[in-house]
Formats: structure tokens, C-alpha cells, sequence
């Protein structure tokens, strides 16, 4: 289709969607992005909805697979801020920038999972058959057998024959739908193994350079926690062992506490008497 059928076909005003194909760097919300995608019949690899909580979702799986513990580090590298990124994997309808995304995609390494697809696969397409008339050329074109030739309904046809074929047309169709529905669920599973596993495989020759310089921050950002909670231990003890003797101290009954203090007063203005006197002479 031409962008301005795109355009005409989203939920937005025409002339942004437009503008957004002139701009060098365009930079809309994700989610309007996926609404475009939508439009255009396709999805990003591995997602079964254009949603950007599912497309966030399959961002935090990877985070998991990729076993990075910190969002810090993933910050860091990213050049996210890091309240922005935590807010942004919590929340529960989230919709980032595609720059955003962008970025995070690149740091994980993720490229190659998160490339546009059709959004159902050929064969699930091909499960969707409408009247007989069409059913043997489907089945020239294609070796799948999830086809269903529901009779076309005739003017010759009684009015509750007609009621009797729409209604099998109907249950058909709602049994057809449901099938699709699982065909495409476990096409977008099946997708998510195989990036998973290739995933795996680069991790194990080691080529991907974004990922271990994430995972480096990730393991100093660890140290560096684990350095500071062995310094609020070691504070914590030298605290506890300063109180036990405090405690110890008690033993100072209330007139033995008053007499020190009064001496302390009375050496302090001896003291300053002298002081006064030396100045005095001088």
C-alpha cells in the first residue's frame, strides 16, 4: 500500500503519520508504531500482538535469558536513565519512545529477534478458506490441510435451509477462528525458541560484544553492592561494639556522674582564672 493509504488507514490524524515519513529521525511512540505496523499486516518477530506491553513483556524475557541482574547496568549502557528504564519495565501499560526501544534493543543484542515478519504466517493464512467455490484453487496453491469449503447458500434454498446452512457456516467459522488462534500462538512460541536458542549459540562463541560489555557492567555493578553492604557490616559491628561499651559504663551511680561533672566545671574555671591572671600581668 502507498503512505497515504497507511496514514488513512490508522487511528491518527493522516498528516502526522505522513510527516513522520519526511522527518530524517522520526521518533513516534511505540505504540503508534505498532498501530502502523498493524496496518500494514505485519508484526515484529517473536510478538503475537502489536501491544508495546507485549513487545516490553518479550524485552524482559530477554533481559532474564540474557541473565542480566541489575537494571543499573543495563542503564548505563544503554544511556537510559535509570528511574526512566525501571519505570518503563514495571509498567503496566508502557509505551516508550521507538528511540527508547531502539536502544534497548541494541544493548541486548537483540536485533535480529525484533525484525518485521507477516503477521500470520503463510500456511495459518492459507487455513482460511470462504466458500466453496474457491477451496480447489487454495488447494493448488498450497499443501495445508486446515481447509473447510462451506456451501454457498442458494436463492433456491428454503428459508430455513438457508437459516440451517448459515448457521453450520457460522459454527464453522468460530471453529475455524479458534484454530487459527492456536495455529498462531504456537507459530509466535515456536518463533520465540528459535531466537532463544540462536540467542544461545552466540552467547556461546562469544561474538556478541554488546552483550558481554552489559554483562561486565552488570558484574561490577554486583561487586560494587556487595563491597558497600561489607562496608555497612563492618559499620555495623564497630556500632555494636562501641554500645557494648557505653553499656558497660553504667555502673556510674547518679552521685558519682554529678560529682565528675561538678569537677570538670570547677577545673575548667580554675583553669581559666589562671589563664585570666597570666593575662592580667602581662
Amino acid at each position: 500500500m502507498t503512505k497515504q493509504e497507511l496514514a488513512e488507514r490508522s487511528e491518527h490524524n493522516s498528516a502526522h503519520v505522513l510527516a513522520l515519513f519526511d522527518q530524517p529521525e522520526p521518533n513516534p511512540k511505540l505504540g503508534l508504531y505498532l498501530e502502523l505496523v498493524h496496518k500494514a499486516g505485519a508484526r515484529f518477530h517473536g510478538i503475537e500482538v502489536n501491544k508495546p506491553a507485549a513487545v516490553v513483556g518479550r524485552i524482559r524475557e530477554i533481559i532474564a535469558r540474557e541473565q542480566i541482574l541489575t537494571v543499573s547496568a543495563l542503564a548505563k549502557v544503554s544511556g537510559i536513565n535509570r528511574s526512566q528504564l525501571s519505570s518503563l519495565l514495571n509498567d503496566p501499560d508502557p509505551n516508550p519512545t521507538l528511540a527508547t526501544f531502539d536502544r534497548l534493543v541494541a544493548t541486548l543484542g537483540a536485533e535480529q529477534e525484533f525484525g518485521l515478519v507477516s503477521f500470520m504466517d503463510a500456511e495459518v493464512e492459507q487455513a482460511i478458506v470462504v466458500g466453496i467455490e474457491e477451496v480447489e484453487a487454495v488447494k493448488q496453491e498450497t499443501r495445508a490441510r486446515h481447509l473447510w469449503a462451506v456451501p454457498n447458500p442458494t436463492p433456491t434454498m428454503s428459508a430455513a435451509a438457508e437459516r440451517a446452512a448459515q448457521a453450520k457456516a457460522e459454527a464453522l467459522a468460530a471453529e475455524l477462528t479458534e484454530r487459527i488462534s492456536r495455529l498462531h500462538e504456537m507459530n509466535v512460541a515456536l518463533e520465540k525458541r528459535l531466537a532463544d536458542g540462536a540467542a544461545e549459540l552466540e552467547r556461546l562463541r562469544g561474538l556478541n560484544a554488546a552483550l558481554e560489555r552489559l554483562r561486565a557492567e552488570d558484574e561490577a555493578e554486583i561487586a560494587r553492592l556487595k563491597q558497600a553492604n561489607r562496608e555497612l557490616e563492618r559499620l555495623y559491628v564497630q556500632d555494636q561494639a562501641e554500645l557494648a561499651e557505653l553499656s558497660a559504663r553504667k555502673d556510674w551511680g547518679l552521685g558519682r556522674k554529678l560529682l565528675f561533672g561538678v569537677s570538670c566545671v570547677a577545673a575548667g574555671a580554675g583553669a581559666a582564672a589562671i589563664v585570666m591572671q597570666s593575662r592580667g600581668r602581662s
